[in-house]
Parts: structure tokens; sequence; C-alpha cells
């Protein structure tokens, strides 16, 4: 009888919701699936089901519905610039949706990456923002210039025909020594392991792969964080070897011995995080979160554009033989290193840099922000208030209109007089002030790719 009543209850308040969602919610107007207006599933289908292919879906949905779509019951995705532009830079008007941003940090919940309250970002990020300033960036490129010598051993361990690397993997361990670096002053030295098979490596490309269902079931983590050892190791063995492999450990050094601090190479992230100036010491749990953040995202996202510039100059001879050609002309002597301020005066090697940087767009999943009481209009559309908005960089970064011929590789768009408008459609990092680091770290490793090493592109079937 109870159970009976439980179920006729639980039906009718599931088809009220859905008659609700499709005729009366504040979205209704707004063209889309049916499936995405009654349920946040579609996107988990999208995404775990058809491995990340939400963004394909999103993209068959404009072509079909046009440059406003509704991809789920609260949730609105747009395709063009202004959007983008609006979305973006509206500040403490549009906030990040805490939903979204705690299932996808729920490995380090008190990282700055899931900061909604704009407050509260913004203390973190004054804390950061002086250690990716270009002062700072200036005084690692000692440090910079030794992990890229160290690279370049290709050069003798893979000298033969027969021989080869995967670029990808190189890359990833190279970024992973500086941003680790950085961040503690030493460094997992993942360039020194034979083939880069470090473990941390390893761990970090298991973590992206398990993103998908941390972003829908961040509870595993939850799960995998606090519970025994044998689960930790059954449902993120990755998160394990990284943890075992230093984050903590590091950090537990530094907190107990500051005075390790005045001993480094050069200022670090820490030396801001563990003595700030106007404000309290992040806690312990927040600075190993820190870590994993700064980590992750410093590792990824300047690993993927190397290996995406790489495979496009050997791709194209003529790109490769500009590249060598003004690098020979001011770097003569391959042998000594070649300083950033030199790097970044050369016309064709920052054209091709930009290049890279709209091809490797960072996150191409739309991040969702909610719109405030007081958001202007987003796109020329006035969006009620609490509805979650976003749109992929993909489209702000394949529009043909500011990027004409836009999936065809072609540095000299960039050599033309004005190219304001251009940059300003250029977010690879998405809207915030560019990362200076990472600027740094593709002018010197391109720089000595293309100019001590003389790479040759292997034709594979996943090529």
């Amino acid at each position: 009888m109870y159970s009976l009543l439980f179920l006729y209850l639980l039906f009718s308040s599931l088809f009220v919701l859905a008659l609700y969602r499709t005729f009366f919610h504040p979205l209704h107007k707004y063209p889309g699936p049916i499936l995405a207006a009654l349920t946040n599933w579609y996107e988990v289908y999208y995404n775990i089901v058809k491995g990340g292919g939400l963004i394909a879906e999103i993209e068959r949905l404009h072509k079909l519905h046009g440059p406003v779509i509704r991809i789920g019951p609260n949730t609105l995705h747009f395709n063009y610039r202004q959007a983008y532009h609006d979305i973006y830079t509206y500040g403490s008007t549009l906030v990040k949706d805490h939903e979204f941003y705690s299932a996808m940090g729920a490995h380090a919940r008190q990282g700055s990456l899931i900061f909604c309250d704009p407050e509260v970002a913004k203390q973190r990020r004054g804390l950061l923002q002086p250690l990716f300033s270009r002062k700072a960036v200036m005084s690692l490129e000692y440090t910079i210039q030794q992990k890229v010598s160290l690279l370049t051993v290709l050069k003798s361990n893979y000298n033969s025909p027969s021989a080869t690397v995967s670029m990808a993997v190189a890359y990833r361990a190279l970024t992973m020594d500086i941003i680790t670096s950085y961040c503690f002053a030493e460094s997992p030295n993942t360039l020194e392991s034979p083939g880069f098979s470090h473990p941390v490596l390893k761990g970090t490309h298991e973590s992206i792969t398990k993103l998908w269902f941390e972003r829908h079931f961040p509870f595993l983590v939850g799960f995998a964080f606090y519970g025994p050892p044998t689960l930790i190791s059954w449902l993120l063995p990755s998160y394990l070897r990284m943890l075992k492999l230093g984050w903590e450990r590091q950090i537990d050094s530094l907190i107990n011995n500051p005075e390790t601090l005045s001993m480094a190479e050069h200022e670090t992230v820490f030396h801001h995080l563990l003595e700030p100036k106007d404000q309290e010491r992040p806690s312990r749990s927040s600075l190993v979160d820190e870590a994993f953040v700064l980590v992750g995202a410093g590792s990824d996202t300047v690993g993927n554009a190397c290996h995406i510039g790489t495979f496009y100059a050997l791709k194209y001879p003529s790109i490769n033989k500009k590249l060598k050609e003004e690098l020979e002309e001011v770097w003569i002597d391959k042998d000594r290193p070649m300083s950033y301020t030199i790097l970044e005066k050369l016309p064709y090697l920052t054209a091709f840099i930009k290049e890279v940087l709209q091809f490797s767009m960072g996150v191409v999943h739309p991040l969702p922000r909610v719109v405030g009481p007081s958001t202007p209009e987003i796109g020329g559309f006035k969006i009620p208030s609490g509805t979650t908005v976003g749109m992929s960089v993909m489209y702000l970064h394949m529009n043909p209109e500011v990027f004409p011929d836009p999936y065809t590789f072609n540095p000299d768009r960039w050599l033309v007089e004005d190219t304001n408008q251009i940059m300003f459609d250029l977010a690879p990092f998405s809207k915030g002030p560019r990362i200076c680091l990472a600027w740094c770290e593709l002018y010197l490793i391109f720089g000595n790719i293309f100019r001590r090493l003389d790479l040759q592109l292997l034709i594979t079937e996943d090529t």
C-alpha cells in the first residue's frame, strides 16, 4: 500500500517536473533536444558513453537550431564571439557554476580551480599573480633553459631512422618538470626517466582519462581520498601515485622547514603561499590542493601546445624551413642558450606560436557561468538570472569571420600589419590575463627544438 503510494507520488512529481521544464521553464523558448530540457543525463550520456562527445553534439545542435541552444534543463550554449566575450568578461556578475567546478575539482576541493566566490578567488589570485608576472618568469628563465636542454638529449638517444619517440609524452615530461620546479624548487625529474615512463606522467594521464567520471560522479573521489588504501588504489590509482610521489611530502617539508625556502635557487609559488603578506596562510589541505591545480594545469596546456606545434611544423616543410632559417640567423652558436628576450622578438616564431595557441585551445568543454541579477545582455539576449551559460572556446578560435580558413594551420595570418582583432579573440587560457610562464616556455621550447634538433614526422595510422 505505502510502496504503491510512494511510486505514485514519485512518478507524479517526475511528470510535473517534466511538464514544467518543457513548457513553463524560463528557457522553454530556446531550441534544443527535449531530453536535454528534461534532464542533465543528456550531458552525462555524451561525456561518458560517447567518450567526451558533448562538443560534437553541441556543434550538431547549433547547425540545426542556430546560435543559442538549450543543452540542459537550466543551461544555454552560445556559438558566436560577442557572447563569449560577454560571458567571460563580466566578472562578478557572472560567477562560476559551483556544481560543475566542485565536481571537476573534487580531487582538489580547496584549490583555486573551484573557488566560485569572486572575493575568495580574488584573494588567492592576489597571492599567485605576482609569481606569473613577466618579472617573476624572467627570474625563472635559467631553470627553464636547464630543463629544455635536457630534452635535447633526444638528439643522442634517438638519432637513427628506426628510433622513434612520442613527442606528446616528452613534452609533458618537460612541462611537468618545469612547473614542479616553479612550485617547489625541485622536480620529479621525469625527463630523466627512460622512455619518459615516470609514474607521475602515467598518473597524470590516467587522471585526465577519468575526468568525466569525476565530473558526473564526484562522490567517487571522496571515497578514493578518505576510504581505506585498497579502495583508493582500486578507484583512482593515479592519484595515489601522485600523492605518494611527492605533493604532500614536499609541502610538509616546506611547512616544517620554512628556512629551506631561502635556500631555493629561485623564488617559488610556495614562497608566496606559505608566507602571504596581507592574509592568513592557506591550510595544509589547501596547499596540497593548490599543488594539484597548478601542476595539472601547468603541465598539460603547454605540453599539448608543444605537441600540436611540432606536428604542424613537421607536416608542412615550408613552415619548418622558415622557423629554422629565422632561428639560424640570430642564433649562430646553437650549443649556447638563446635568451627569451631575443626569441620573443622573432616575427615568424611569434606568429607560429600564436597559431599554435589558436589550435591548442586548452579546455574545449564550455566553462559554465551563472547569470546574476545585474548581468548585462549576453550576445544581445537578456538571460534570466540563475541561468547557466557557457561557450566552448572552439567557436571563438575557429570563427571564419576572424580567422579566415580557420582549420588550416597558417602562421602567416599573424604577420599582417594589424592583429588587434585576432589577438582579442585568442583565448587559449580563457579570458584571464595571459600567463607569462606559458609564453616563456613556448618560446624557449620551440626555439631549442627547431634550432638544435632535426626531427622527422613518423606517419602512422593514428597520425
